[in-house]
């Protein structure tokens, strides 16, 4: 594995930009979510959540469902074998084809356990795999089943999917790392079990199969097997998370941010962006921060110090969990507020040997952690013995991590959320059976805080839109 930058090849990542006249930008009003090259690796298309496709370079446009209703947002793109075409995919696993992508049948319309987050295609064009937050695998066409992860125990949910290039296998990445390899896909190593500053958000896989590269939200990459490190992102500062990445050849590879910001390394050229500046639903700039006066003017916390002291670390965590979005932090902060008050050092009220069986692993810090088995897999993920060090828990060195790691590795908080369905986040962190009531405050406090966005920083939010129950 290797993690690293050099002057020198970041020096040669901004030099393969191309003159102005080459490249050329274009203004999207939904968020990019995934960007595949060409053959050539001369060109790109980027697409956007509302099926929206745009064309760099020398891709080709063929066809996109910009304009078109959709049942749920686009999450990803593939590219055929020669070029000429692609596939997009939505969250409810609707497939559309373009060019000489063939359609070969979707999940959309079907009941689904988790949402379709990738896509990769055979090299015949005439097939594709669907893969779904859970691990879950869905093949299409002369795509065959190789194995999957649905319904089995995934420490962090699924990012996205990559084939070999025989069409006979594909690796499946999870967002703390986590590589499965199936079929003549073989394992070259995974940041599973390590230490992340960011989550990982995508894979792509070398020409000759025998590597592949996966990048994090912070731009960070990891080349395993044959896999050339070209440089990257990490520790830079970026306007916006890193969402996907695309190789280019066997000699080097694009990211993509949620604004649209393309990087490229090694021999992948910059041919142009898109420019996404929406609103609803958009990720907040790097360096916006929650604070106590916003706590205080949008769920009433009070300012003690139980709170402010645990800020620092709280956004840390929020920013490592892409945490990012008006949603996403309302969804988080009204949750962390109904466990502990959003204070980081908070201890379960009246846990003791004789009114709880569960003592004396009560609940702890801003996600009021619970039970020995949750003691044991935090501890496990952290590399720390929460079992018999439980006070660490709820110390400002670990509240915030715990609470990250709950949202975005044990759980899959921020894709409910990003739909304003917080009924759903209610039922994850307090079970299926949630009383009304406690659905009703939750969601009071979610537009509590969306509300104070659209007040402080002029994002528009449906608040119709809100899924309570």
């Amino acid at each position: 594995m290797r993690r690293w930058m050099t002057a020198a090849l970041l020096l040669a990542a901004t030099l393969a930009v191309p003159t102005a006249a080459q490249a050329a930008d274009t203004t999207t009003q939904k968020p990019p979510v995934g960007i595949a090259t060409t053959k050539s690796g001369r060109g790109y298309w980027v697409a956007a959540a509302d099926g929206g496709v745009f064309s760099f370079g020398d891709a080709r446009f063929h066809g996109s469902m910009g304009g078109k209703t959709l049942n749920a947002p686009v999450v990803a793109i593939a590219a055929t074998a020669t070029g000429l075409g692609y596939w997009l995919t939505a969250a409810d696993g609707g497939v559309f084809a373009f060019g000489d992508a063939a359609a070969k049948g979707s999940m959309g319309g079907k009941v689904l356990n988790a949402p379709v987050v990738g896509i990769a295609g055979t090299p015949s064009r005439q097939g594709y795999w669907l893969v779904a937050s859970d691990g879950g695998i869905f093949a299409f066409g002369d795509a065959k089943f190789y194995g999957s992860m649905g319904g089995k125990t995934l420490n962090a949910p699924i990012r996205g999917i990559a084939a070999t290039p025989t069409g006979l296998g594909y690796w499946l990445v999870a967002s703390d790392g986590g590589v499965f390899a199936y079929g003549d896909a073989k394992f070259y190593g995974s940041m599973g079990g390590k230490t992340l500053n960011a989550p990982v958000a995508g894979i792509s896989a070398t020409p000759s199969g025998k590597g592949y590269w996966l990048v994090a939200g912070d731009g960070g990459i990891f080349a395993y097997g044959d896999a050339r490190f070209y440089g990257s992102m990490g520790g830079q500062r970026l306007a916006k998370p890193v969402i996907g990445l695309t190789a280019v050849r066997n000699d080097g590879y694009l990211m993509i941010a949620a604004d649209g910001g393309v990087f490229a390394f090694g021999a992948a050229g910059y041919f142009g962006r898109v420019v996404y500046s929406g609103s609803d639903g958009n990720t907040l700039p790097a360096d916006a921060t929650v604070t106590a006066a916003m706590l205080k003017e949008a769920l009433g916390i009070p300012t003690t110090a139980a709170v402010t002291d645990g800020l620092p670390s709280l956004n840390a965590a929020m920013r490592r969990g892409n945490i990012n979005s008006p949603a996403r932090i309302a969804a988080f902060l009204s949750t962390l507020k109904a466990e502990s008050g959003i204070q980081y050092n908070r201890l379960e009220v009246g846990c003791t040997a004789k009114s709880k069986s569960y003592y004396p692993y009560c609940g702890r810090g801003y996600i009021q952690l619970t039970l020995k088995g949750n003691y044991a897999a935090a501890g496990k993920y952290f590399q720390r013995d929460f079992v018999n060090n439980r006070e660490e828990t709820r110390s400002a060195t670990y509240s915030a991590e715990i609470a990250r790691w709950f949202w975005t590795v044990t759980h899959d908080l921020n894709t409910p959320a990003d739909r304003l369905d917080m009924g759903r986040v209610t039922r994850a962190v307090n079970g299926t059976k949630a009383p009304a009531a406690t659905l009703k405050a939750r969601c009071t406090d979610f537009k509590n805080v969306l509300t104070y966005y659209r007040n402080h920083g002029g994002y528009t939010v449906d608040l119709n839109a809100v899924v309570c129950s």
